[in-house]
């Protein structure tokens, strides 16, 4: 077990240095924050004329979606399993001494931890200069980050399921490609689910996206007071996601033998 563990740090040391190496790349990925700060600058002229939520309140809403967005890995593993089937490189990984989908699973997590350590300075410098309105009660700060997590661990357990359909279906990019938009809408990024059609606010409200991203904001903007059925969604989420990726996996690691990838 212990040996297993150090194998493993060292195969995540591997891809942190992999992963810095491609500065461009990161370069690049930085252009991500134009979505949720084009959605920010949007937000903060309706909020103020709204009475739903304050220009402030916006503000430190989209500035959580930032950080929620970056640390989102949902797209790295959607697209990154399909060429991982088709090249055989998943057939390497599966003779790993340890789980295979932590394996997989390295690669996005350190480009996520990497691509947010900007924001270490930058968040604070645009909380400031732009007057964000987070909450100061701790119990609140401490809840939102607790269901963020949750709903982070979700959301990694759906985009598994999701990304699974590239052993089923031939022409697997479209399909993951749809993800993107609805998890754009649920997560809470095209708007906050204040401003949702009620119908369309509880769809978000109930969803894991929202609860890694949308829901810690609203939390942590003052937008919305602690509900009980939020850790109830959050853990439900994760004991349902959990339980369908045990069924899925297996089946699908033998789909992946019987076909011949």
């Amino acid at each position: 077990m212990i040996a297993a563990v150090r194998k493993y740090g060292a195969w995540v040391r591997l891809e942190g240095t992999a992963v810095a190496a491609y500065r461009v790349q990161l370069f690049l990925s930085l252009f991500g924050w134009v979505v949720p700060l084009a959605f920010m600058a949007l937000w903060n002229t309706a909020a103020s004329n709204s009475g739903v939520m304050t220009s402030g309140q916006s503000t430190a809403y989209y500035i959580v979606l930032l950080v929620a967005t970056n640390f989102g890995i949902s797209g790295d593993i959607i697209f990154s399993f399909g060429p991982m089937v088709y090249s055989g490189e998943l057939s390497t990984l599966l003779m790993m001494p340890y789980s295979s989908v932590l394996v997989i699973l390295a690669r996005p997590v350190v480009t996520a931890v990497i691509r947010s350590l900007p924001l270490v300075v930058i968040i604070p410098l645009m909380a400031i200069a732009m007057n964000a309105s987070f909450t100061r009660d701790p119990l609140v700060i401490a809840a939102a980050v607790g269901l963020g997590l949750l709903g982070w661990i979700s959301t990694v357990a759906f985009s598994w399921l999701y990304a699974l359909a590239a052993l089923w279906v031939g022409k697997w990019n479209g399909i993951m490609g749809l993800l993107s938009g609805v998890q754009w809408v649920l997560g809470g990024l095209v708007a906050p689910s204040a401003f949702m059609p009620t119908w369309l606010a509880w769809c978000m409200r109930l969803s894991p996206f929202w609860l890694a991203e949308g829901g810690m904001g609203e939390l942590l903007a003052g937008v919305m007071a602690l509900q009980w059925w939020m850790p109830v969604s959050a853990v439900g989420w994760i004991v349902v996601l959990g339980l369908l990726f045990r069924l899925a996996w297996p089946r699908a690691m033998r789909r992946f033998e019987a076909v011949g990838i």
